[in-house]
C-alpha cells in the first residue's frame, strides 16, 4: 500500500474538489485561486493508528480545453503542506511537502470520456522525527493517469472512472510502505 501517496492524494482531491485538469498551452484561464486550510483526521499508517493534523496551502489555475477538448478543464496547482502524525502514546513525526501538480494532456476516448495525464514534480513528502531531523525525502517526478467522464458540460468537474498505477521516477521512499514503515514504526512505537 502506498500510504504516504494515498495521503497526498487525499490532499489533492480535497484541494481541487470539482476541478478537472490544466495544460499550460491550451485554452484560456477559467479560474485562478489560492487558499490555506487546516485539516485533521485519524488514519492507520504502517499498522499504527495516528491523528493527522496539518495545514495545506494551494494556489493554482484552471484552463479550458479547445476543439475536441472543449469539455475538459486542466489544472495547474502548487501544493504546500505541513502536518503532524501523533500516535496514541504521544510520540509524533512531522511530514511536509511541496509539489507542482500539472495536468498536461487529455486524450478523447469517445463520448465524454477522456484519459488525463498529470505530472507531479518536487518534494511531495518529507519525514522528520520529533527533533526536526530529516529522515526521508521524496523527490523527482510522478506521472498520474486516469479516465474521467466530463459529463459534456462547460463547467469544471468530472466523474473519476478509472485510475492507473502511477509512474514513479526518482527516489520516493515515502511512496512505498516497504521503505516508509521501517523508518516510521520505531519513531512512533519506540521507548
Amino acid at each position: 500500500m502506498k500510504r504516504a501517496r494515498k495521503l497526498l492524494g487525499v490532499l489533492l482531491a480535497t484541494a481541487v474538489v470539482g476541478l478537472v485538469a490544466v495544460p499550460a498551452a491550451q485554452g484560456t484561464i477559467f479560474e485562478r485561486f489560492r487558499f490555506v486550510e487546516p485539516y485533521s483526521f485519524p488514519e492507520e499508517i504502517c499498522g499504527i493508528e495516528v491523528e493527522i493534523e496539518g495545514t495545506r496551502s494551494v494556489h493554482g489555475r484552471i484552463r479550458t480545453g479547445k476543439g475536441k477538448l472543449a469539455t475538459t478543464f486542466f489544472g495547474h496547482f502548487n501544493i504546500d503542506y505541513s502536518e503532524t502524525w501523533t500516535a496514541a502514546n504521544g510520540r509524533f513525526v512531522t511530514v511536509t511537502g511541496n509539489s507542482l501538480f500539472n495536468e498536461v494532456k487529455a486524450v478523447p476516448l469517445g463520448g465524454n470520456l477522456f484519459r488525463f495525464t498529470a505530472v507531479e514534480a518536487g518534494q511531495p513528502f518529507r519525514l522528520y522525527d520529533s527533533e526536526g531531523n530529516l529522515l526521508l525525502r521524496d523527490r523527482g517526478v510522478i506521472r498520474h493517469s486516469a479516465v474521467f467522464d466530463t459529463e459534456g458540460d462547460d463547467t469544471p468537474g468530472a466523474v473519476l472512472i478509472e485510475e492507473f498505477e502511477p509512474s514513479v521516477r526518482g527516489p520516493h521512499p515515502g511512496f512505498f510502505d516497504e521503505t516508509l514503515c521501517p523508518v516510521l514504526v520505531p519513531l512512533l512505537t519506540g521507548p
